[in-house]
């Protein structure tokens, strides 16, 4: 068995693939759609069960970022100049 991803671009193509799966030949279901609500949630119930973090941490964190961003900008190419 093989799972493909389809875009439907008009009604015809949707009733074939109903004919199809009449015929027992493909399945169709629908796709499953988490509501904003619900994404929420789980982010909330994920962050429950992680320790705490310090400021320490935090802090450290956000200077390795920084630095990144700093070595990052110092690399950039410069522009060619045109004579």
């Amino acid at each position: 068995m093989e799972t493909v991803e389809v875009d439907l671009l008009n009604k015809r193509a949707k009733t074939i693939l109903a004919e199809l799966a009449a015929l027992g030949v493909i399945a169709v279901r629908p796709k499953k759609v988490r509501s904003l609500a619900q994404v929420i949630a789980d982010i909330q119930s994920r962050a429950k069960k992680l320790p705490p973090i310090s400021e320490e941490e935090i802090t450290a964190e956000v200077k390795a970022v920084r630095s990144k961003r700093r070595y990052a900008a110092s690399r950039k190419a410069q522009a060619r100049r045109r004579y």
